[in-house]
């Protein structure tokens, strides 16, 4: 019987931070790094909305309001990380659920700016571990075909909200103060420019709804009946990831399958994906899970594991995957690490 794949050598040893969405991700996903040897553990949507919002997932979870949500949602993510060698961060980004277009584009700015930070501290090749992406796939557009045909690159809404996919924000639109008496010489100047920047923005951001309008029908036929599509979340903390490695040749990325999306779809397809678009290669491998020992940190979450998988596949190791999924990803022009 052939052995799987173990975890690349370059990997050993090398400063490490897991880049965990939601309090939960890196326990559910990530174990093996997250409960191995000594490393950096970042939630990164951890924050709490100001003022507080309500959505249906707070209700499905028994909470009034987010800032119940996510003062439950700390206290069980510091109860499943008590007494393990992790090194746990949870920043002040906003779960997709709450944030808005442009407070998303400034948090993930702040992110990324705190995942350079770190960086600057470690030796030459660190590693950042991010979502790979799972979950039921969504179909393309209609005209995907035709993008790639004449060879543009893709453009993607699947992002969370405030970021178009491709890790690029939309303008905003921008107040115009015609109308003001006083405006005169250099300020008329600066209104005409302001209101022209404005119209022409207009038809981007139609655009931009209709697209998103028409990626929400195609997501939501994809996922009814219960199934999962890639978290939102996930992709845009994952490009961000490949975004910060694709100016940082000393940083290493690897992207972890997540649980329960994985049940869902594998995300072999979004990494190949990842790895033609963007002429990445990446290496598998897949480690072995304590499931009873996972199962006992996962037994914090208890707002989260009952509604987060209806089948309740979440609520006994029994159930739980043996083995996690793992790509190293590297630029095809390197040599396939061992």
């Amino acid at each position: 019987m052939i052995s799987p794949p173990s975890r690349p050598d370059v990997l050993t040893e090398a400063p490490t931070l897991v880049l965990s969405p939601h309090l939960d991700d890196a326990l559910l996903s990530a174990s093996t790094f997250a409960l191995g040897p000594p490393c950096d553990v970042w939630t990164v949507f951890a924050g709490r909305p100001d003022p507080p919002r309500r959505t249906d997932w707070d209700v499905a979870c028994g909470f009034p309001d987010s800032d119940a949500t996510m003062t439950a949602r700390l206290a069980e993510d510091i109860a499943a990380f008590a007494g393990t060698p992790a090194r746990v961060r949870r920043l002040d980004a906003w779960d997709g659920a709450y944030v808005e277009r442009d407070v998303r584009a400034r948090q993930l700015g702040e992110v990324r700016a705190q995942i350079e930070e770190w960086l600057d501290t470690q030796a030459r090749d660190a590693v950042l571990l991010a979502p790979a992406g799972a979950g039921v796939e969504v179909p393309d557009a209609p005209w995907a075909g035709l993008q790639r045909r004449g060879g543009r690159r893709r453009l993607s809404v699947a992002a969370s909200v405030g970021s178009n996919g491709n890790g690029e924000e939309h303008p905003p639109l921008e107040p115009t103060t015609a109308g003001t008496a006083q405006a005169r010489g250099a300020g008329a100047t600066r209104l005409v420019r302001s209101a022209a920047r404005t119209v022409g923005r207009l038809p981007l951001a139609l655009a931009g709804r209709a697209l998103h309008a028409e990626y929400t029908l195609r997501r939501r036929r994809a996922t009814a009946g219960g199934r999962l599509a890639p978290n939102p979340d996930h992709l845009a903390l994952r490009d961000l990831a490949l975004a910060i490695a694709a100016e940082r040749p000393d940083t290493q990325v690897v992207l972890y399958e997540e649980l329960p999306y994985l049940w869902h779809g594998s995300a072999d397809d979004a990494v190949a994906e990842l790895c033609d678009s963007r002429d990445l290669v990446s290496t598998p491998w897949s480690e072995q899970v304590d499931t009873d020992a996972k199962f006992a940190r996962l037994r914090a979450y208890t707002s989260q594991m009952p509604v987060m998988d209806t089948a309740g596949r979440l609520l006994a190791a029994r159930h739980l995957p043996t083995r996690e999924r793992y790509w190293l990803l590297t630029p095809s022009s390197r040599p396939t690490p061992s």
